[in-house]
């Protein structure tokens, strides 16, 4: 019989192999999605649970839906969040993606939380689903998720930009992401992702993670600004909403497009 846990994670071939990884944010409660999002042709999905109102039990259905789809399926939790944090990881989750990133203690602490030693001081239970319910001989399940396991610090502050220097030296810190609609605000430029004063941020980002090593996605706002920060080097770009707004704009325009074929 097959092992789920041991399929390959898309988000991280797709890294090692320096080819951009797609992917979405996810706020509908019905594992469904994700598995359409595998299907499809995405490489990871964002199971938000910081904007949304899923719970743990259906991220944990949302992730059996994704190591079925073979899609990476990478948790956002509320910031700093211990219990959240230690079950996504524990439910199965190949990444954990945290909002707000700002200072080297909170990435230290992040890691900790996430990682098993040496890496970090993550609490030890052999029975959870990742360990295959007690099946998996300790030693041999903490070295598998310090492996498989991904730790993502999103990037939405200025003071996040201004302390980039330090974050990118934190062990365990294995990627970034940059909320840019969060980055303009925290300039005072709301949503003005384009405006230089953001783009200078972000362009300091991607370089100064890049020469440490260390791959950082963003939103493709469009097609346009995906070529953009390709070329800057993201290595993960995600659609720039969730998919309840994807929804809603293809019903929208389907159903416009249905009534202007029928002049009413």
């Amino acid at each position: 019989m097959g092992d789920l846990f041991m399929s390959e994670n898309v988000l991280k071939k797709c890294l090692s192999e320096n080819r951009i990884a797609y992917g979405t944010f996810c706020a509908l409660k019905d594992p469904a999605i994700i598995e359409i999002l595998g299907y499809a042709g995405y490489d990871f999905a964002v199971i938000d649970l910081e904007h949304s109102a899923l719970d743990l039990t259906t991220m944990e259905h949302f992730i059996r839906a994704a190591q079925i789809a073979n899609i990476t399926s990478v948790v956002r939790t509320p910031q700093n969040d211990y219990a959240t944090i230690l079950r996504a990881v524990e439910a199965g989750a190949d990444a954990v993606m945290f909002p707000h990133l700002i200072t080297r203690e909170q990435a230290e602490k992040i890691v900790d939380i996430a990682k098993y030693p040496p890496i970090g001081h993550r609490g030890i239970d052999g029975s959870t689903r990742i360990a295959k319910y007690g099946n998996t001989p300790m030693n041999e399940h903490m070295q598998k998720q310090n492996e498989r396991v991904l730790v993502i610090g999103m990037i939405e502050d200025a003071e996040a930009v201004e302390n980039i220097d330090e974050l990118v030296t934190v062990e365990g810190l294995d990627l970034l992401f940059i909320g840019a609609a969060d980055l303009s605000v925290s300039y005072e430029l709301p949503h003005q992702v384009t405006h230089p004063t953001v783009r200078a941020a972000i362009r300091t980002v991607f370089e100064k993670a890049n020469r440490a090593g260390i791959k950082v996605g963003i939103p493709g706002f469009d097609a346009d600004q995906a070529r953009e920060v390709a070329d800057l080097g993201a290595s993960f770009i995600t659609s720039p909403a969730v998919d309840t707004y994807h929804l809603t704009q293809s019903l929208k325009s389907h159903l416009n497009r249905i009534k202007t074929a029928n002049n009413r």
